[in-house]
């Protein structure tokens, strides 16, 4: 292999991919890259054998083949090189990086030992806008589960539906979906961890559209610069159309920011989680209040439109306050049933296809 390629290409390379490599494993292997200079590429893959992501960048491709090198070590070299144009190339079992008068001599190990990653499955693929696959985990894996047990709600689950794929988390307390549109007939019904999901959002841009597809053990998405695959999770997600409420006895109006701060504000005087904080409406105004047995008591008050019967529900705060962050909008729509049933929240915005709910709590 003997490549030449632009410094910061290099560095943006390596930075999408290493995070995806294993830093302490049985396995050394994993702790490498894959380079492969070809067709006017520098291909660089990296992988844990959970998820595996293989980046390509232009590249001036003087001698094709493959490296494998360690995957920390080059990343820190890339950063510290001195001139734009960098040269790369493996002779006897070394890889020589020359950036103007700074060399380096690394050594490699046997490109066969990496992992491979499986073919992509084009027979059950369809097409995603990244714009919309950025906003839907952003909006949905606050509300994965950081428990070690319930394994399948560590993670978001994707399901196909009319031309439409609802991603929704859950963690038994609150959960959270937004539904993208698709274009192509692939189905899908997987869980796709949340380390998963952290790579997928590194690589997107936002601008691309992305395929999609998945076999009983592994999820893709691909794009013309990168792949990422990732193993699935195992287990049962619940059934997440059960918990959506249809009809509500109570609908408010507020305004995101007025809201969030005063719930910001109210629960600062409790440590810890969860914070319990209570939730009252009387007429045109919406009463916040929380109190701890060590810090004291807070209590806030926001107009709001409402001219019904007193109504009070009890929250964890920090569950309205991540529900609510995510919201593109400046209106939020709040609808209640009882003080003891979920409640939902969704944009003003009606073009927006984001819900969540939110479980009450008991506060005294």
């Amino acid at each position: 292999m003997e490549i030449v390629i632009d410094k910061a290409d290099l560095q943006n390379i390596l930075k999408k991919v290493i995070s995806a490599t294993e830093k302490k494993s049985a396995l050394p292997i994993l702790s490498n890259f894959l380079l492969e200079g070809k067709d006017d590429k520098l291909i660089v893959q990296g992988t844990d054998l959970e998820v595996h992501v293989s980046v390509s960048v232009f590249a001036k491709v003087e001698k094709e083949g493959k490296a494998c090198v360690n995957a920390k070590k080059l990343t820190d070299i890339s950063r510290l090189l001195p001139s734009n144009e960098v040269y790369i190339k493996l002779e006897d079992n070394v890889l020589k990086i020359k950036s103007g008068k700074t060399k380096y001599n690394l050594p490699v190990v046997s490109s066969e030992d990496f992992p491979m990653m499986y073919p992509f499955p084009e027979d059950n693929a369809f097409i995603v806008s990244g714009d919309e696959l950025q906003k839907a985990i952003s909006k949905t894996s606050y509300a994965t589960s950081k428990e070690e047990t319930g394994y399948a709600l560590q993670g978001v689950l994707f399901r196909s539906l009319d031309g439409e794929i609802d991603l929704v988390a859950t963690d038994g307390h609150r959960l959270a979906l937004y539904t993208i549109h698709r274009n192509g007939n692939g189905e899908v019904n997987i869980i796709a961890p949340q380390k998963a999901l952290n790579e997928l959002k590194k690589l997107l841009t936002g601008l691309e559209d992305v395929e999609m597809a998945s076999t009983d053990q592994y999820v893709f998405f691909r794009t013309k610069e990168w792949i990422l695959m990732s193993r699935l999770l195992e287990g049962t997600f619940p059934d997440y159309t059960k918990v959506i409420p249809e009809e509500y006895s109570i609908q408010i109006k507020l305004n995101k920011k007025e809201f969030l701060d005063a719930v910001k504000r109210v629960s600062a005087v409790i440590e810890g989680d969860p914070k319990p904080i209570k939730l009252t409406l009387r007429e045109n105004s919406l009463e916040l209040v929380s109190r701890s047995a060590e810090y004291g008591e807070a209590v806030d008050e926001i107009p709001v439109d409402y001219s019904g019967e007193e109504f009070s529900i009890g929250f964890n705060a920090r569950y309205l306050i991540e529900a609510v962050d995510v919201i593109d909008g400046d209106g939020v729509i709040i609808r209640f049933t009882t003080p003891n049933a979920q409640t939902l929240i969704i944009p003003e915005d009606q073009n927006d296809r984001y819900k969540a709910i939110v479980m009450p709590m008991e506060v005294a």
